[in-house]
């Protein structure tokens, strides 16, 4: 049994508690997969601009770069 269509039919012939066991299980499985995904991390720009620019740039504060930068 390895398409959908077969599986289907197997589910059609299976007696009604048997059918109840094995929607439990989907959703134990349904809802195993939703907790296991992984939600992307904000970036840290913060991080990333003492990265291009160091800890405490020459010249102009950082708040000021980051701005020039965008423009």
């Amino acid at each position: 049994m390895s398409t959908l269509a077969e599986i289907e039919e197997a589910i059609v012939r299976l007696p009604a508690g048997q059918v109840d066991k094995l929607a439990a299980w989907l959703e134990r499985r349904r809802g195993s997969r939703s907790q296991t995904s992984v939600t992307p991390r904000e970036p840290d720009f913060s991080a990333r601009a003492r990265k291009i620019w160091g800890e405490k740039p020459a010249g102009k504060p950082l708040s000021e770069l980051v701005s020039d930068s965008r423009s």
